[in-house]
């Protein structure tokens, strides 16, 4: 297994996606977004952000679409190149492979994550860092809900494979099946969507307490298993080519 792991390693670091998504990341985010509030404070005269409220914000976001393509990408790197069949064949079992993925894929989200918080930190620690009490307890939430949302879209794209089919259900597909929760809850007039992974999220940041940081992490890491459970039995009975 440690072996299949620094195998996926390897194919992580020697691959120019990482480096792609890590560059657009952060000319997107950190880098656009000093550019902008630099703007607009001085044009309008508004106070700079902060740090910490950027970082927050940032982790407490949505996935974007840089996150996404690069979970769909790598999820499908095997499939598409061909390597899956031998990795197999190499005595590893279908699950081994899976969670190698699974690992690897959030291994590679975080750098992309922790170098935009780093670049965050450096160009906006002039303007002070604004920390506040509960802003720890949104980033440590905000880890787990990152840890839900890489495997929903890692088992997504295992189930498509290609690369396009894959990033275009990954962007879409969330929106979907937001939407579908929103005509149930018209209809049922019950909260359901409270308890998908943006609503266990948005409802936390609410609320941001130490208490209730329990509720959201225990749903975060069912979700993460049931996910998880879902791409293994995928995995199991697909035909591997």
């Amino acid at each position: 297994m440690n072996k299949l792991i620094k195998l996926q390693m390897r194919n992580l670091f020697h691959n120019k996606l990482l480096y792609v998504c890590l560059g657009l990341a952060l000319l997107l985010y950190p880098i656009l977004d000093f550019i902008m509030t630099k703007t607009m404070s001085s044009l309008l005269n508004i106070a700079p952000m902060k740090v910490f409220p950027e970082i927050v914000s940032f982790i407490t976001s949505e996935p974007g679409i840089i996150s996404v393509m690069f979970i769909a990408i790598f999820a499908c790197l095997d499939f598409n190149e061909g390597t899956t069949k031998n990795i197999i064949a190499r005595g590893y079992t279908r699950n081994e492979l899976l969670i190698s993925k699974y690992i690897v894929t959030l291994l590679g989200l975080l750098i992309i994550q922790v170098s935009v918080f780093l670049v965050f930190l450096i160009l906006f620690a002039s303007n002070g860092f604004g920390y506040e009490p509960d802003m720890l307890n949104k980033i440590i939430v905000g880890l787990f809900s990152i840890v839900a949302n890489t495997l929903f879209y890692s088992t997504l794209s295992f189930v498509l494979e290609k690369n396009s089919s894959a990033i275009l259900a990954c962007l879409f597909v969330p929106r979907i099946f937001s939407a579908i929760l929103s005509l149930i809850e018209t209809k049922t007039k019950l909260s359901i969507s409270d308890y998908w992974i943006e609503g266990i999220l948005s409802s936390f940041l609410e609320k941001p307490t130490v208490g209730n940081m329990i509720l959201p992490i225990i749903l975060f890491i069912v979700y993460s298993l049931l996910f998880a459970f879902i791409g293994t039995k995928i995995m199991n009975k697909r035909e591997i080519k």
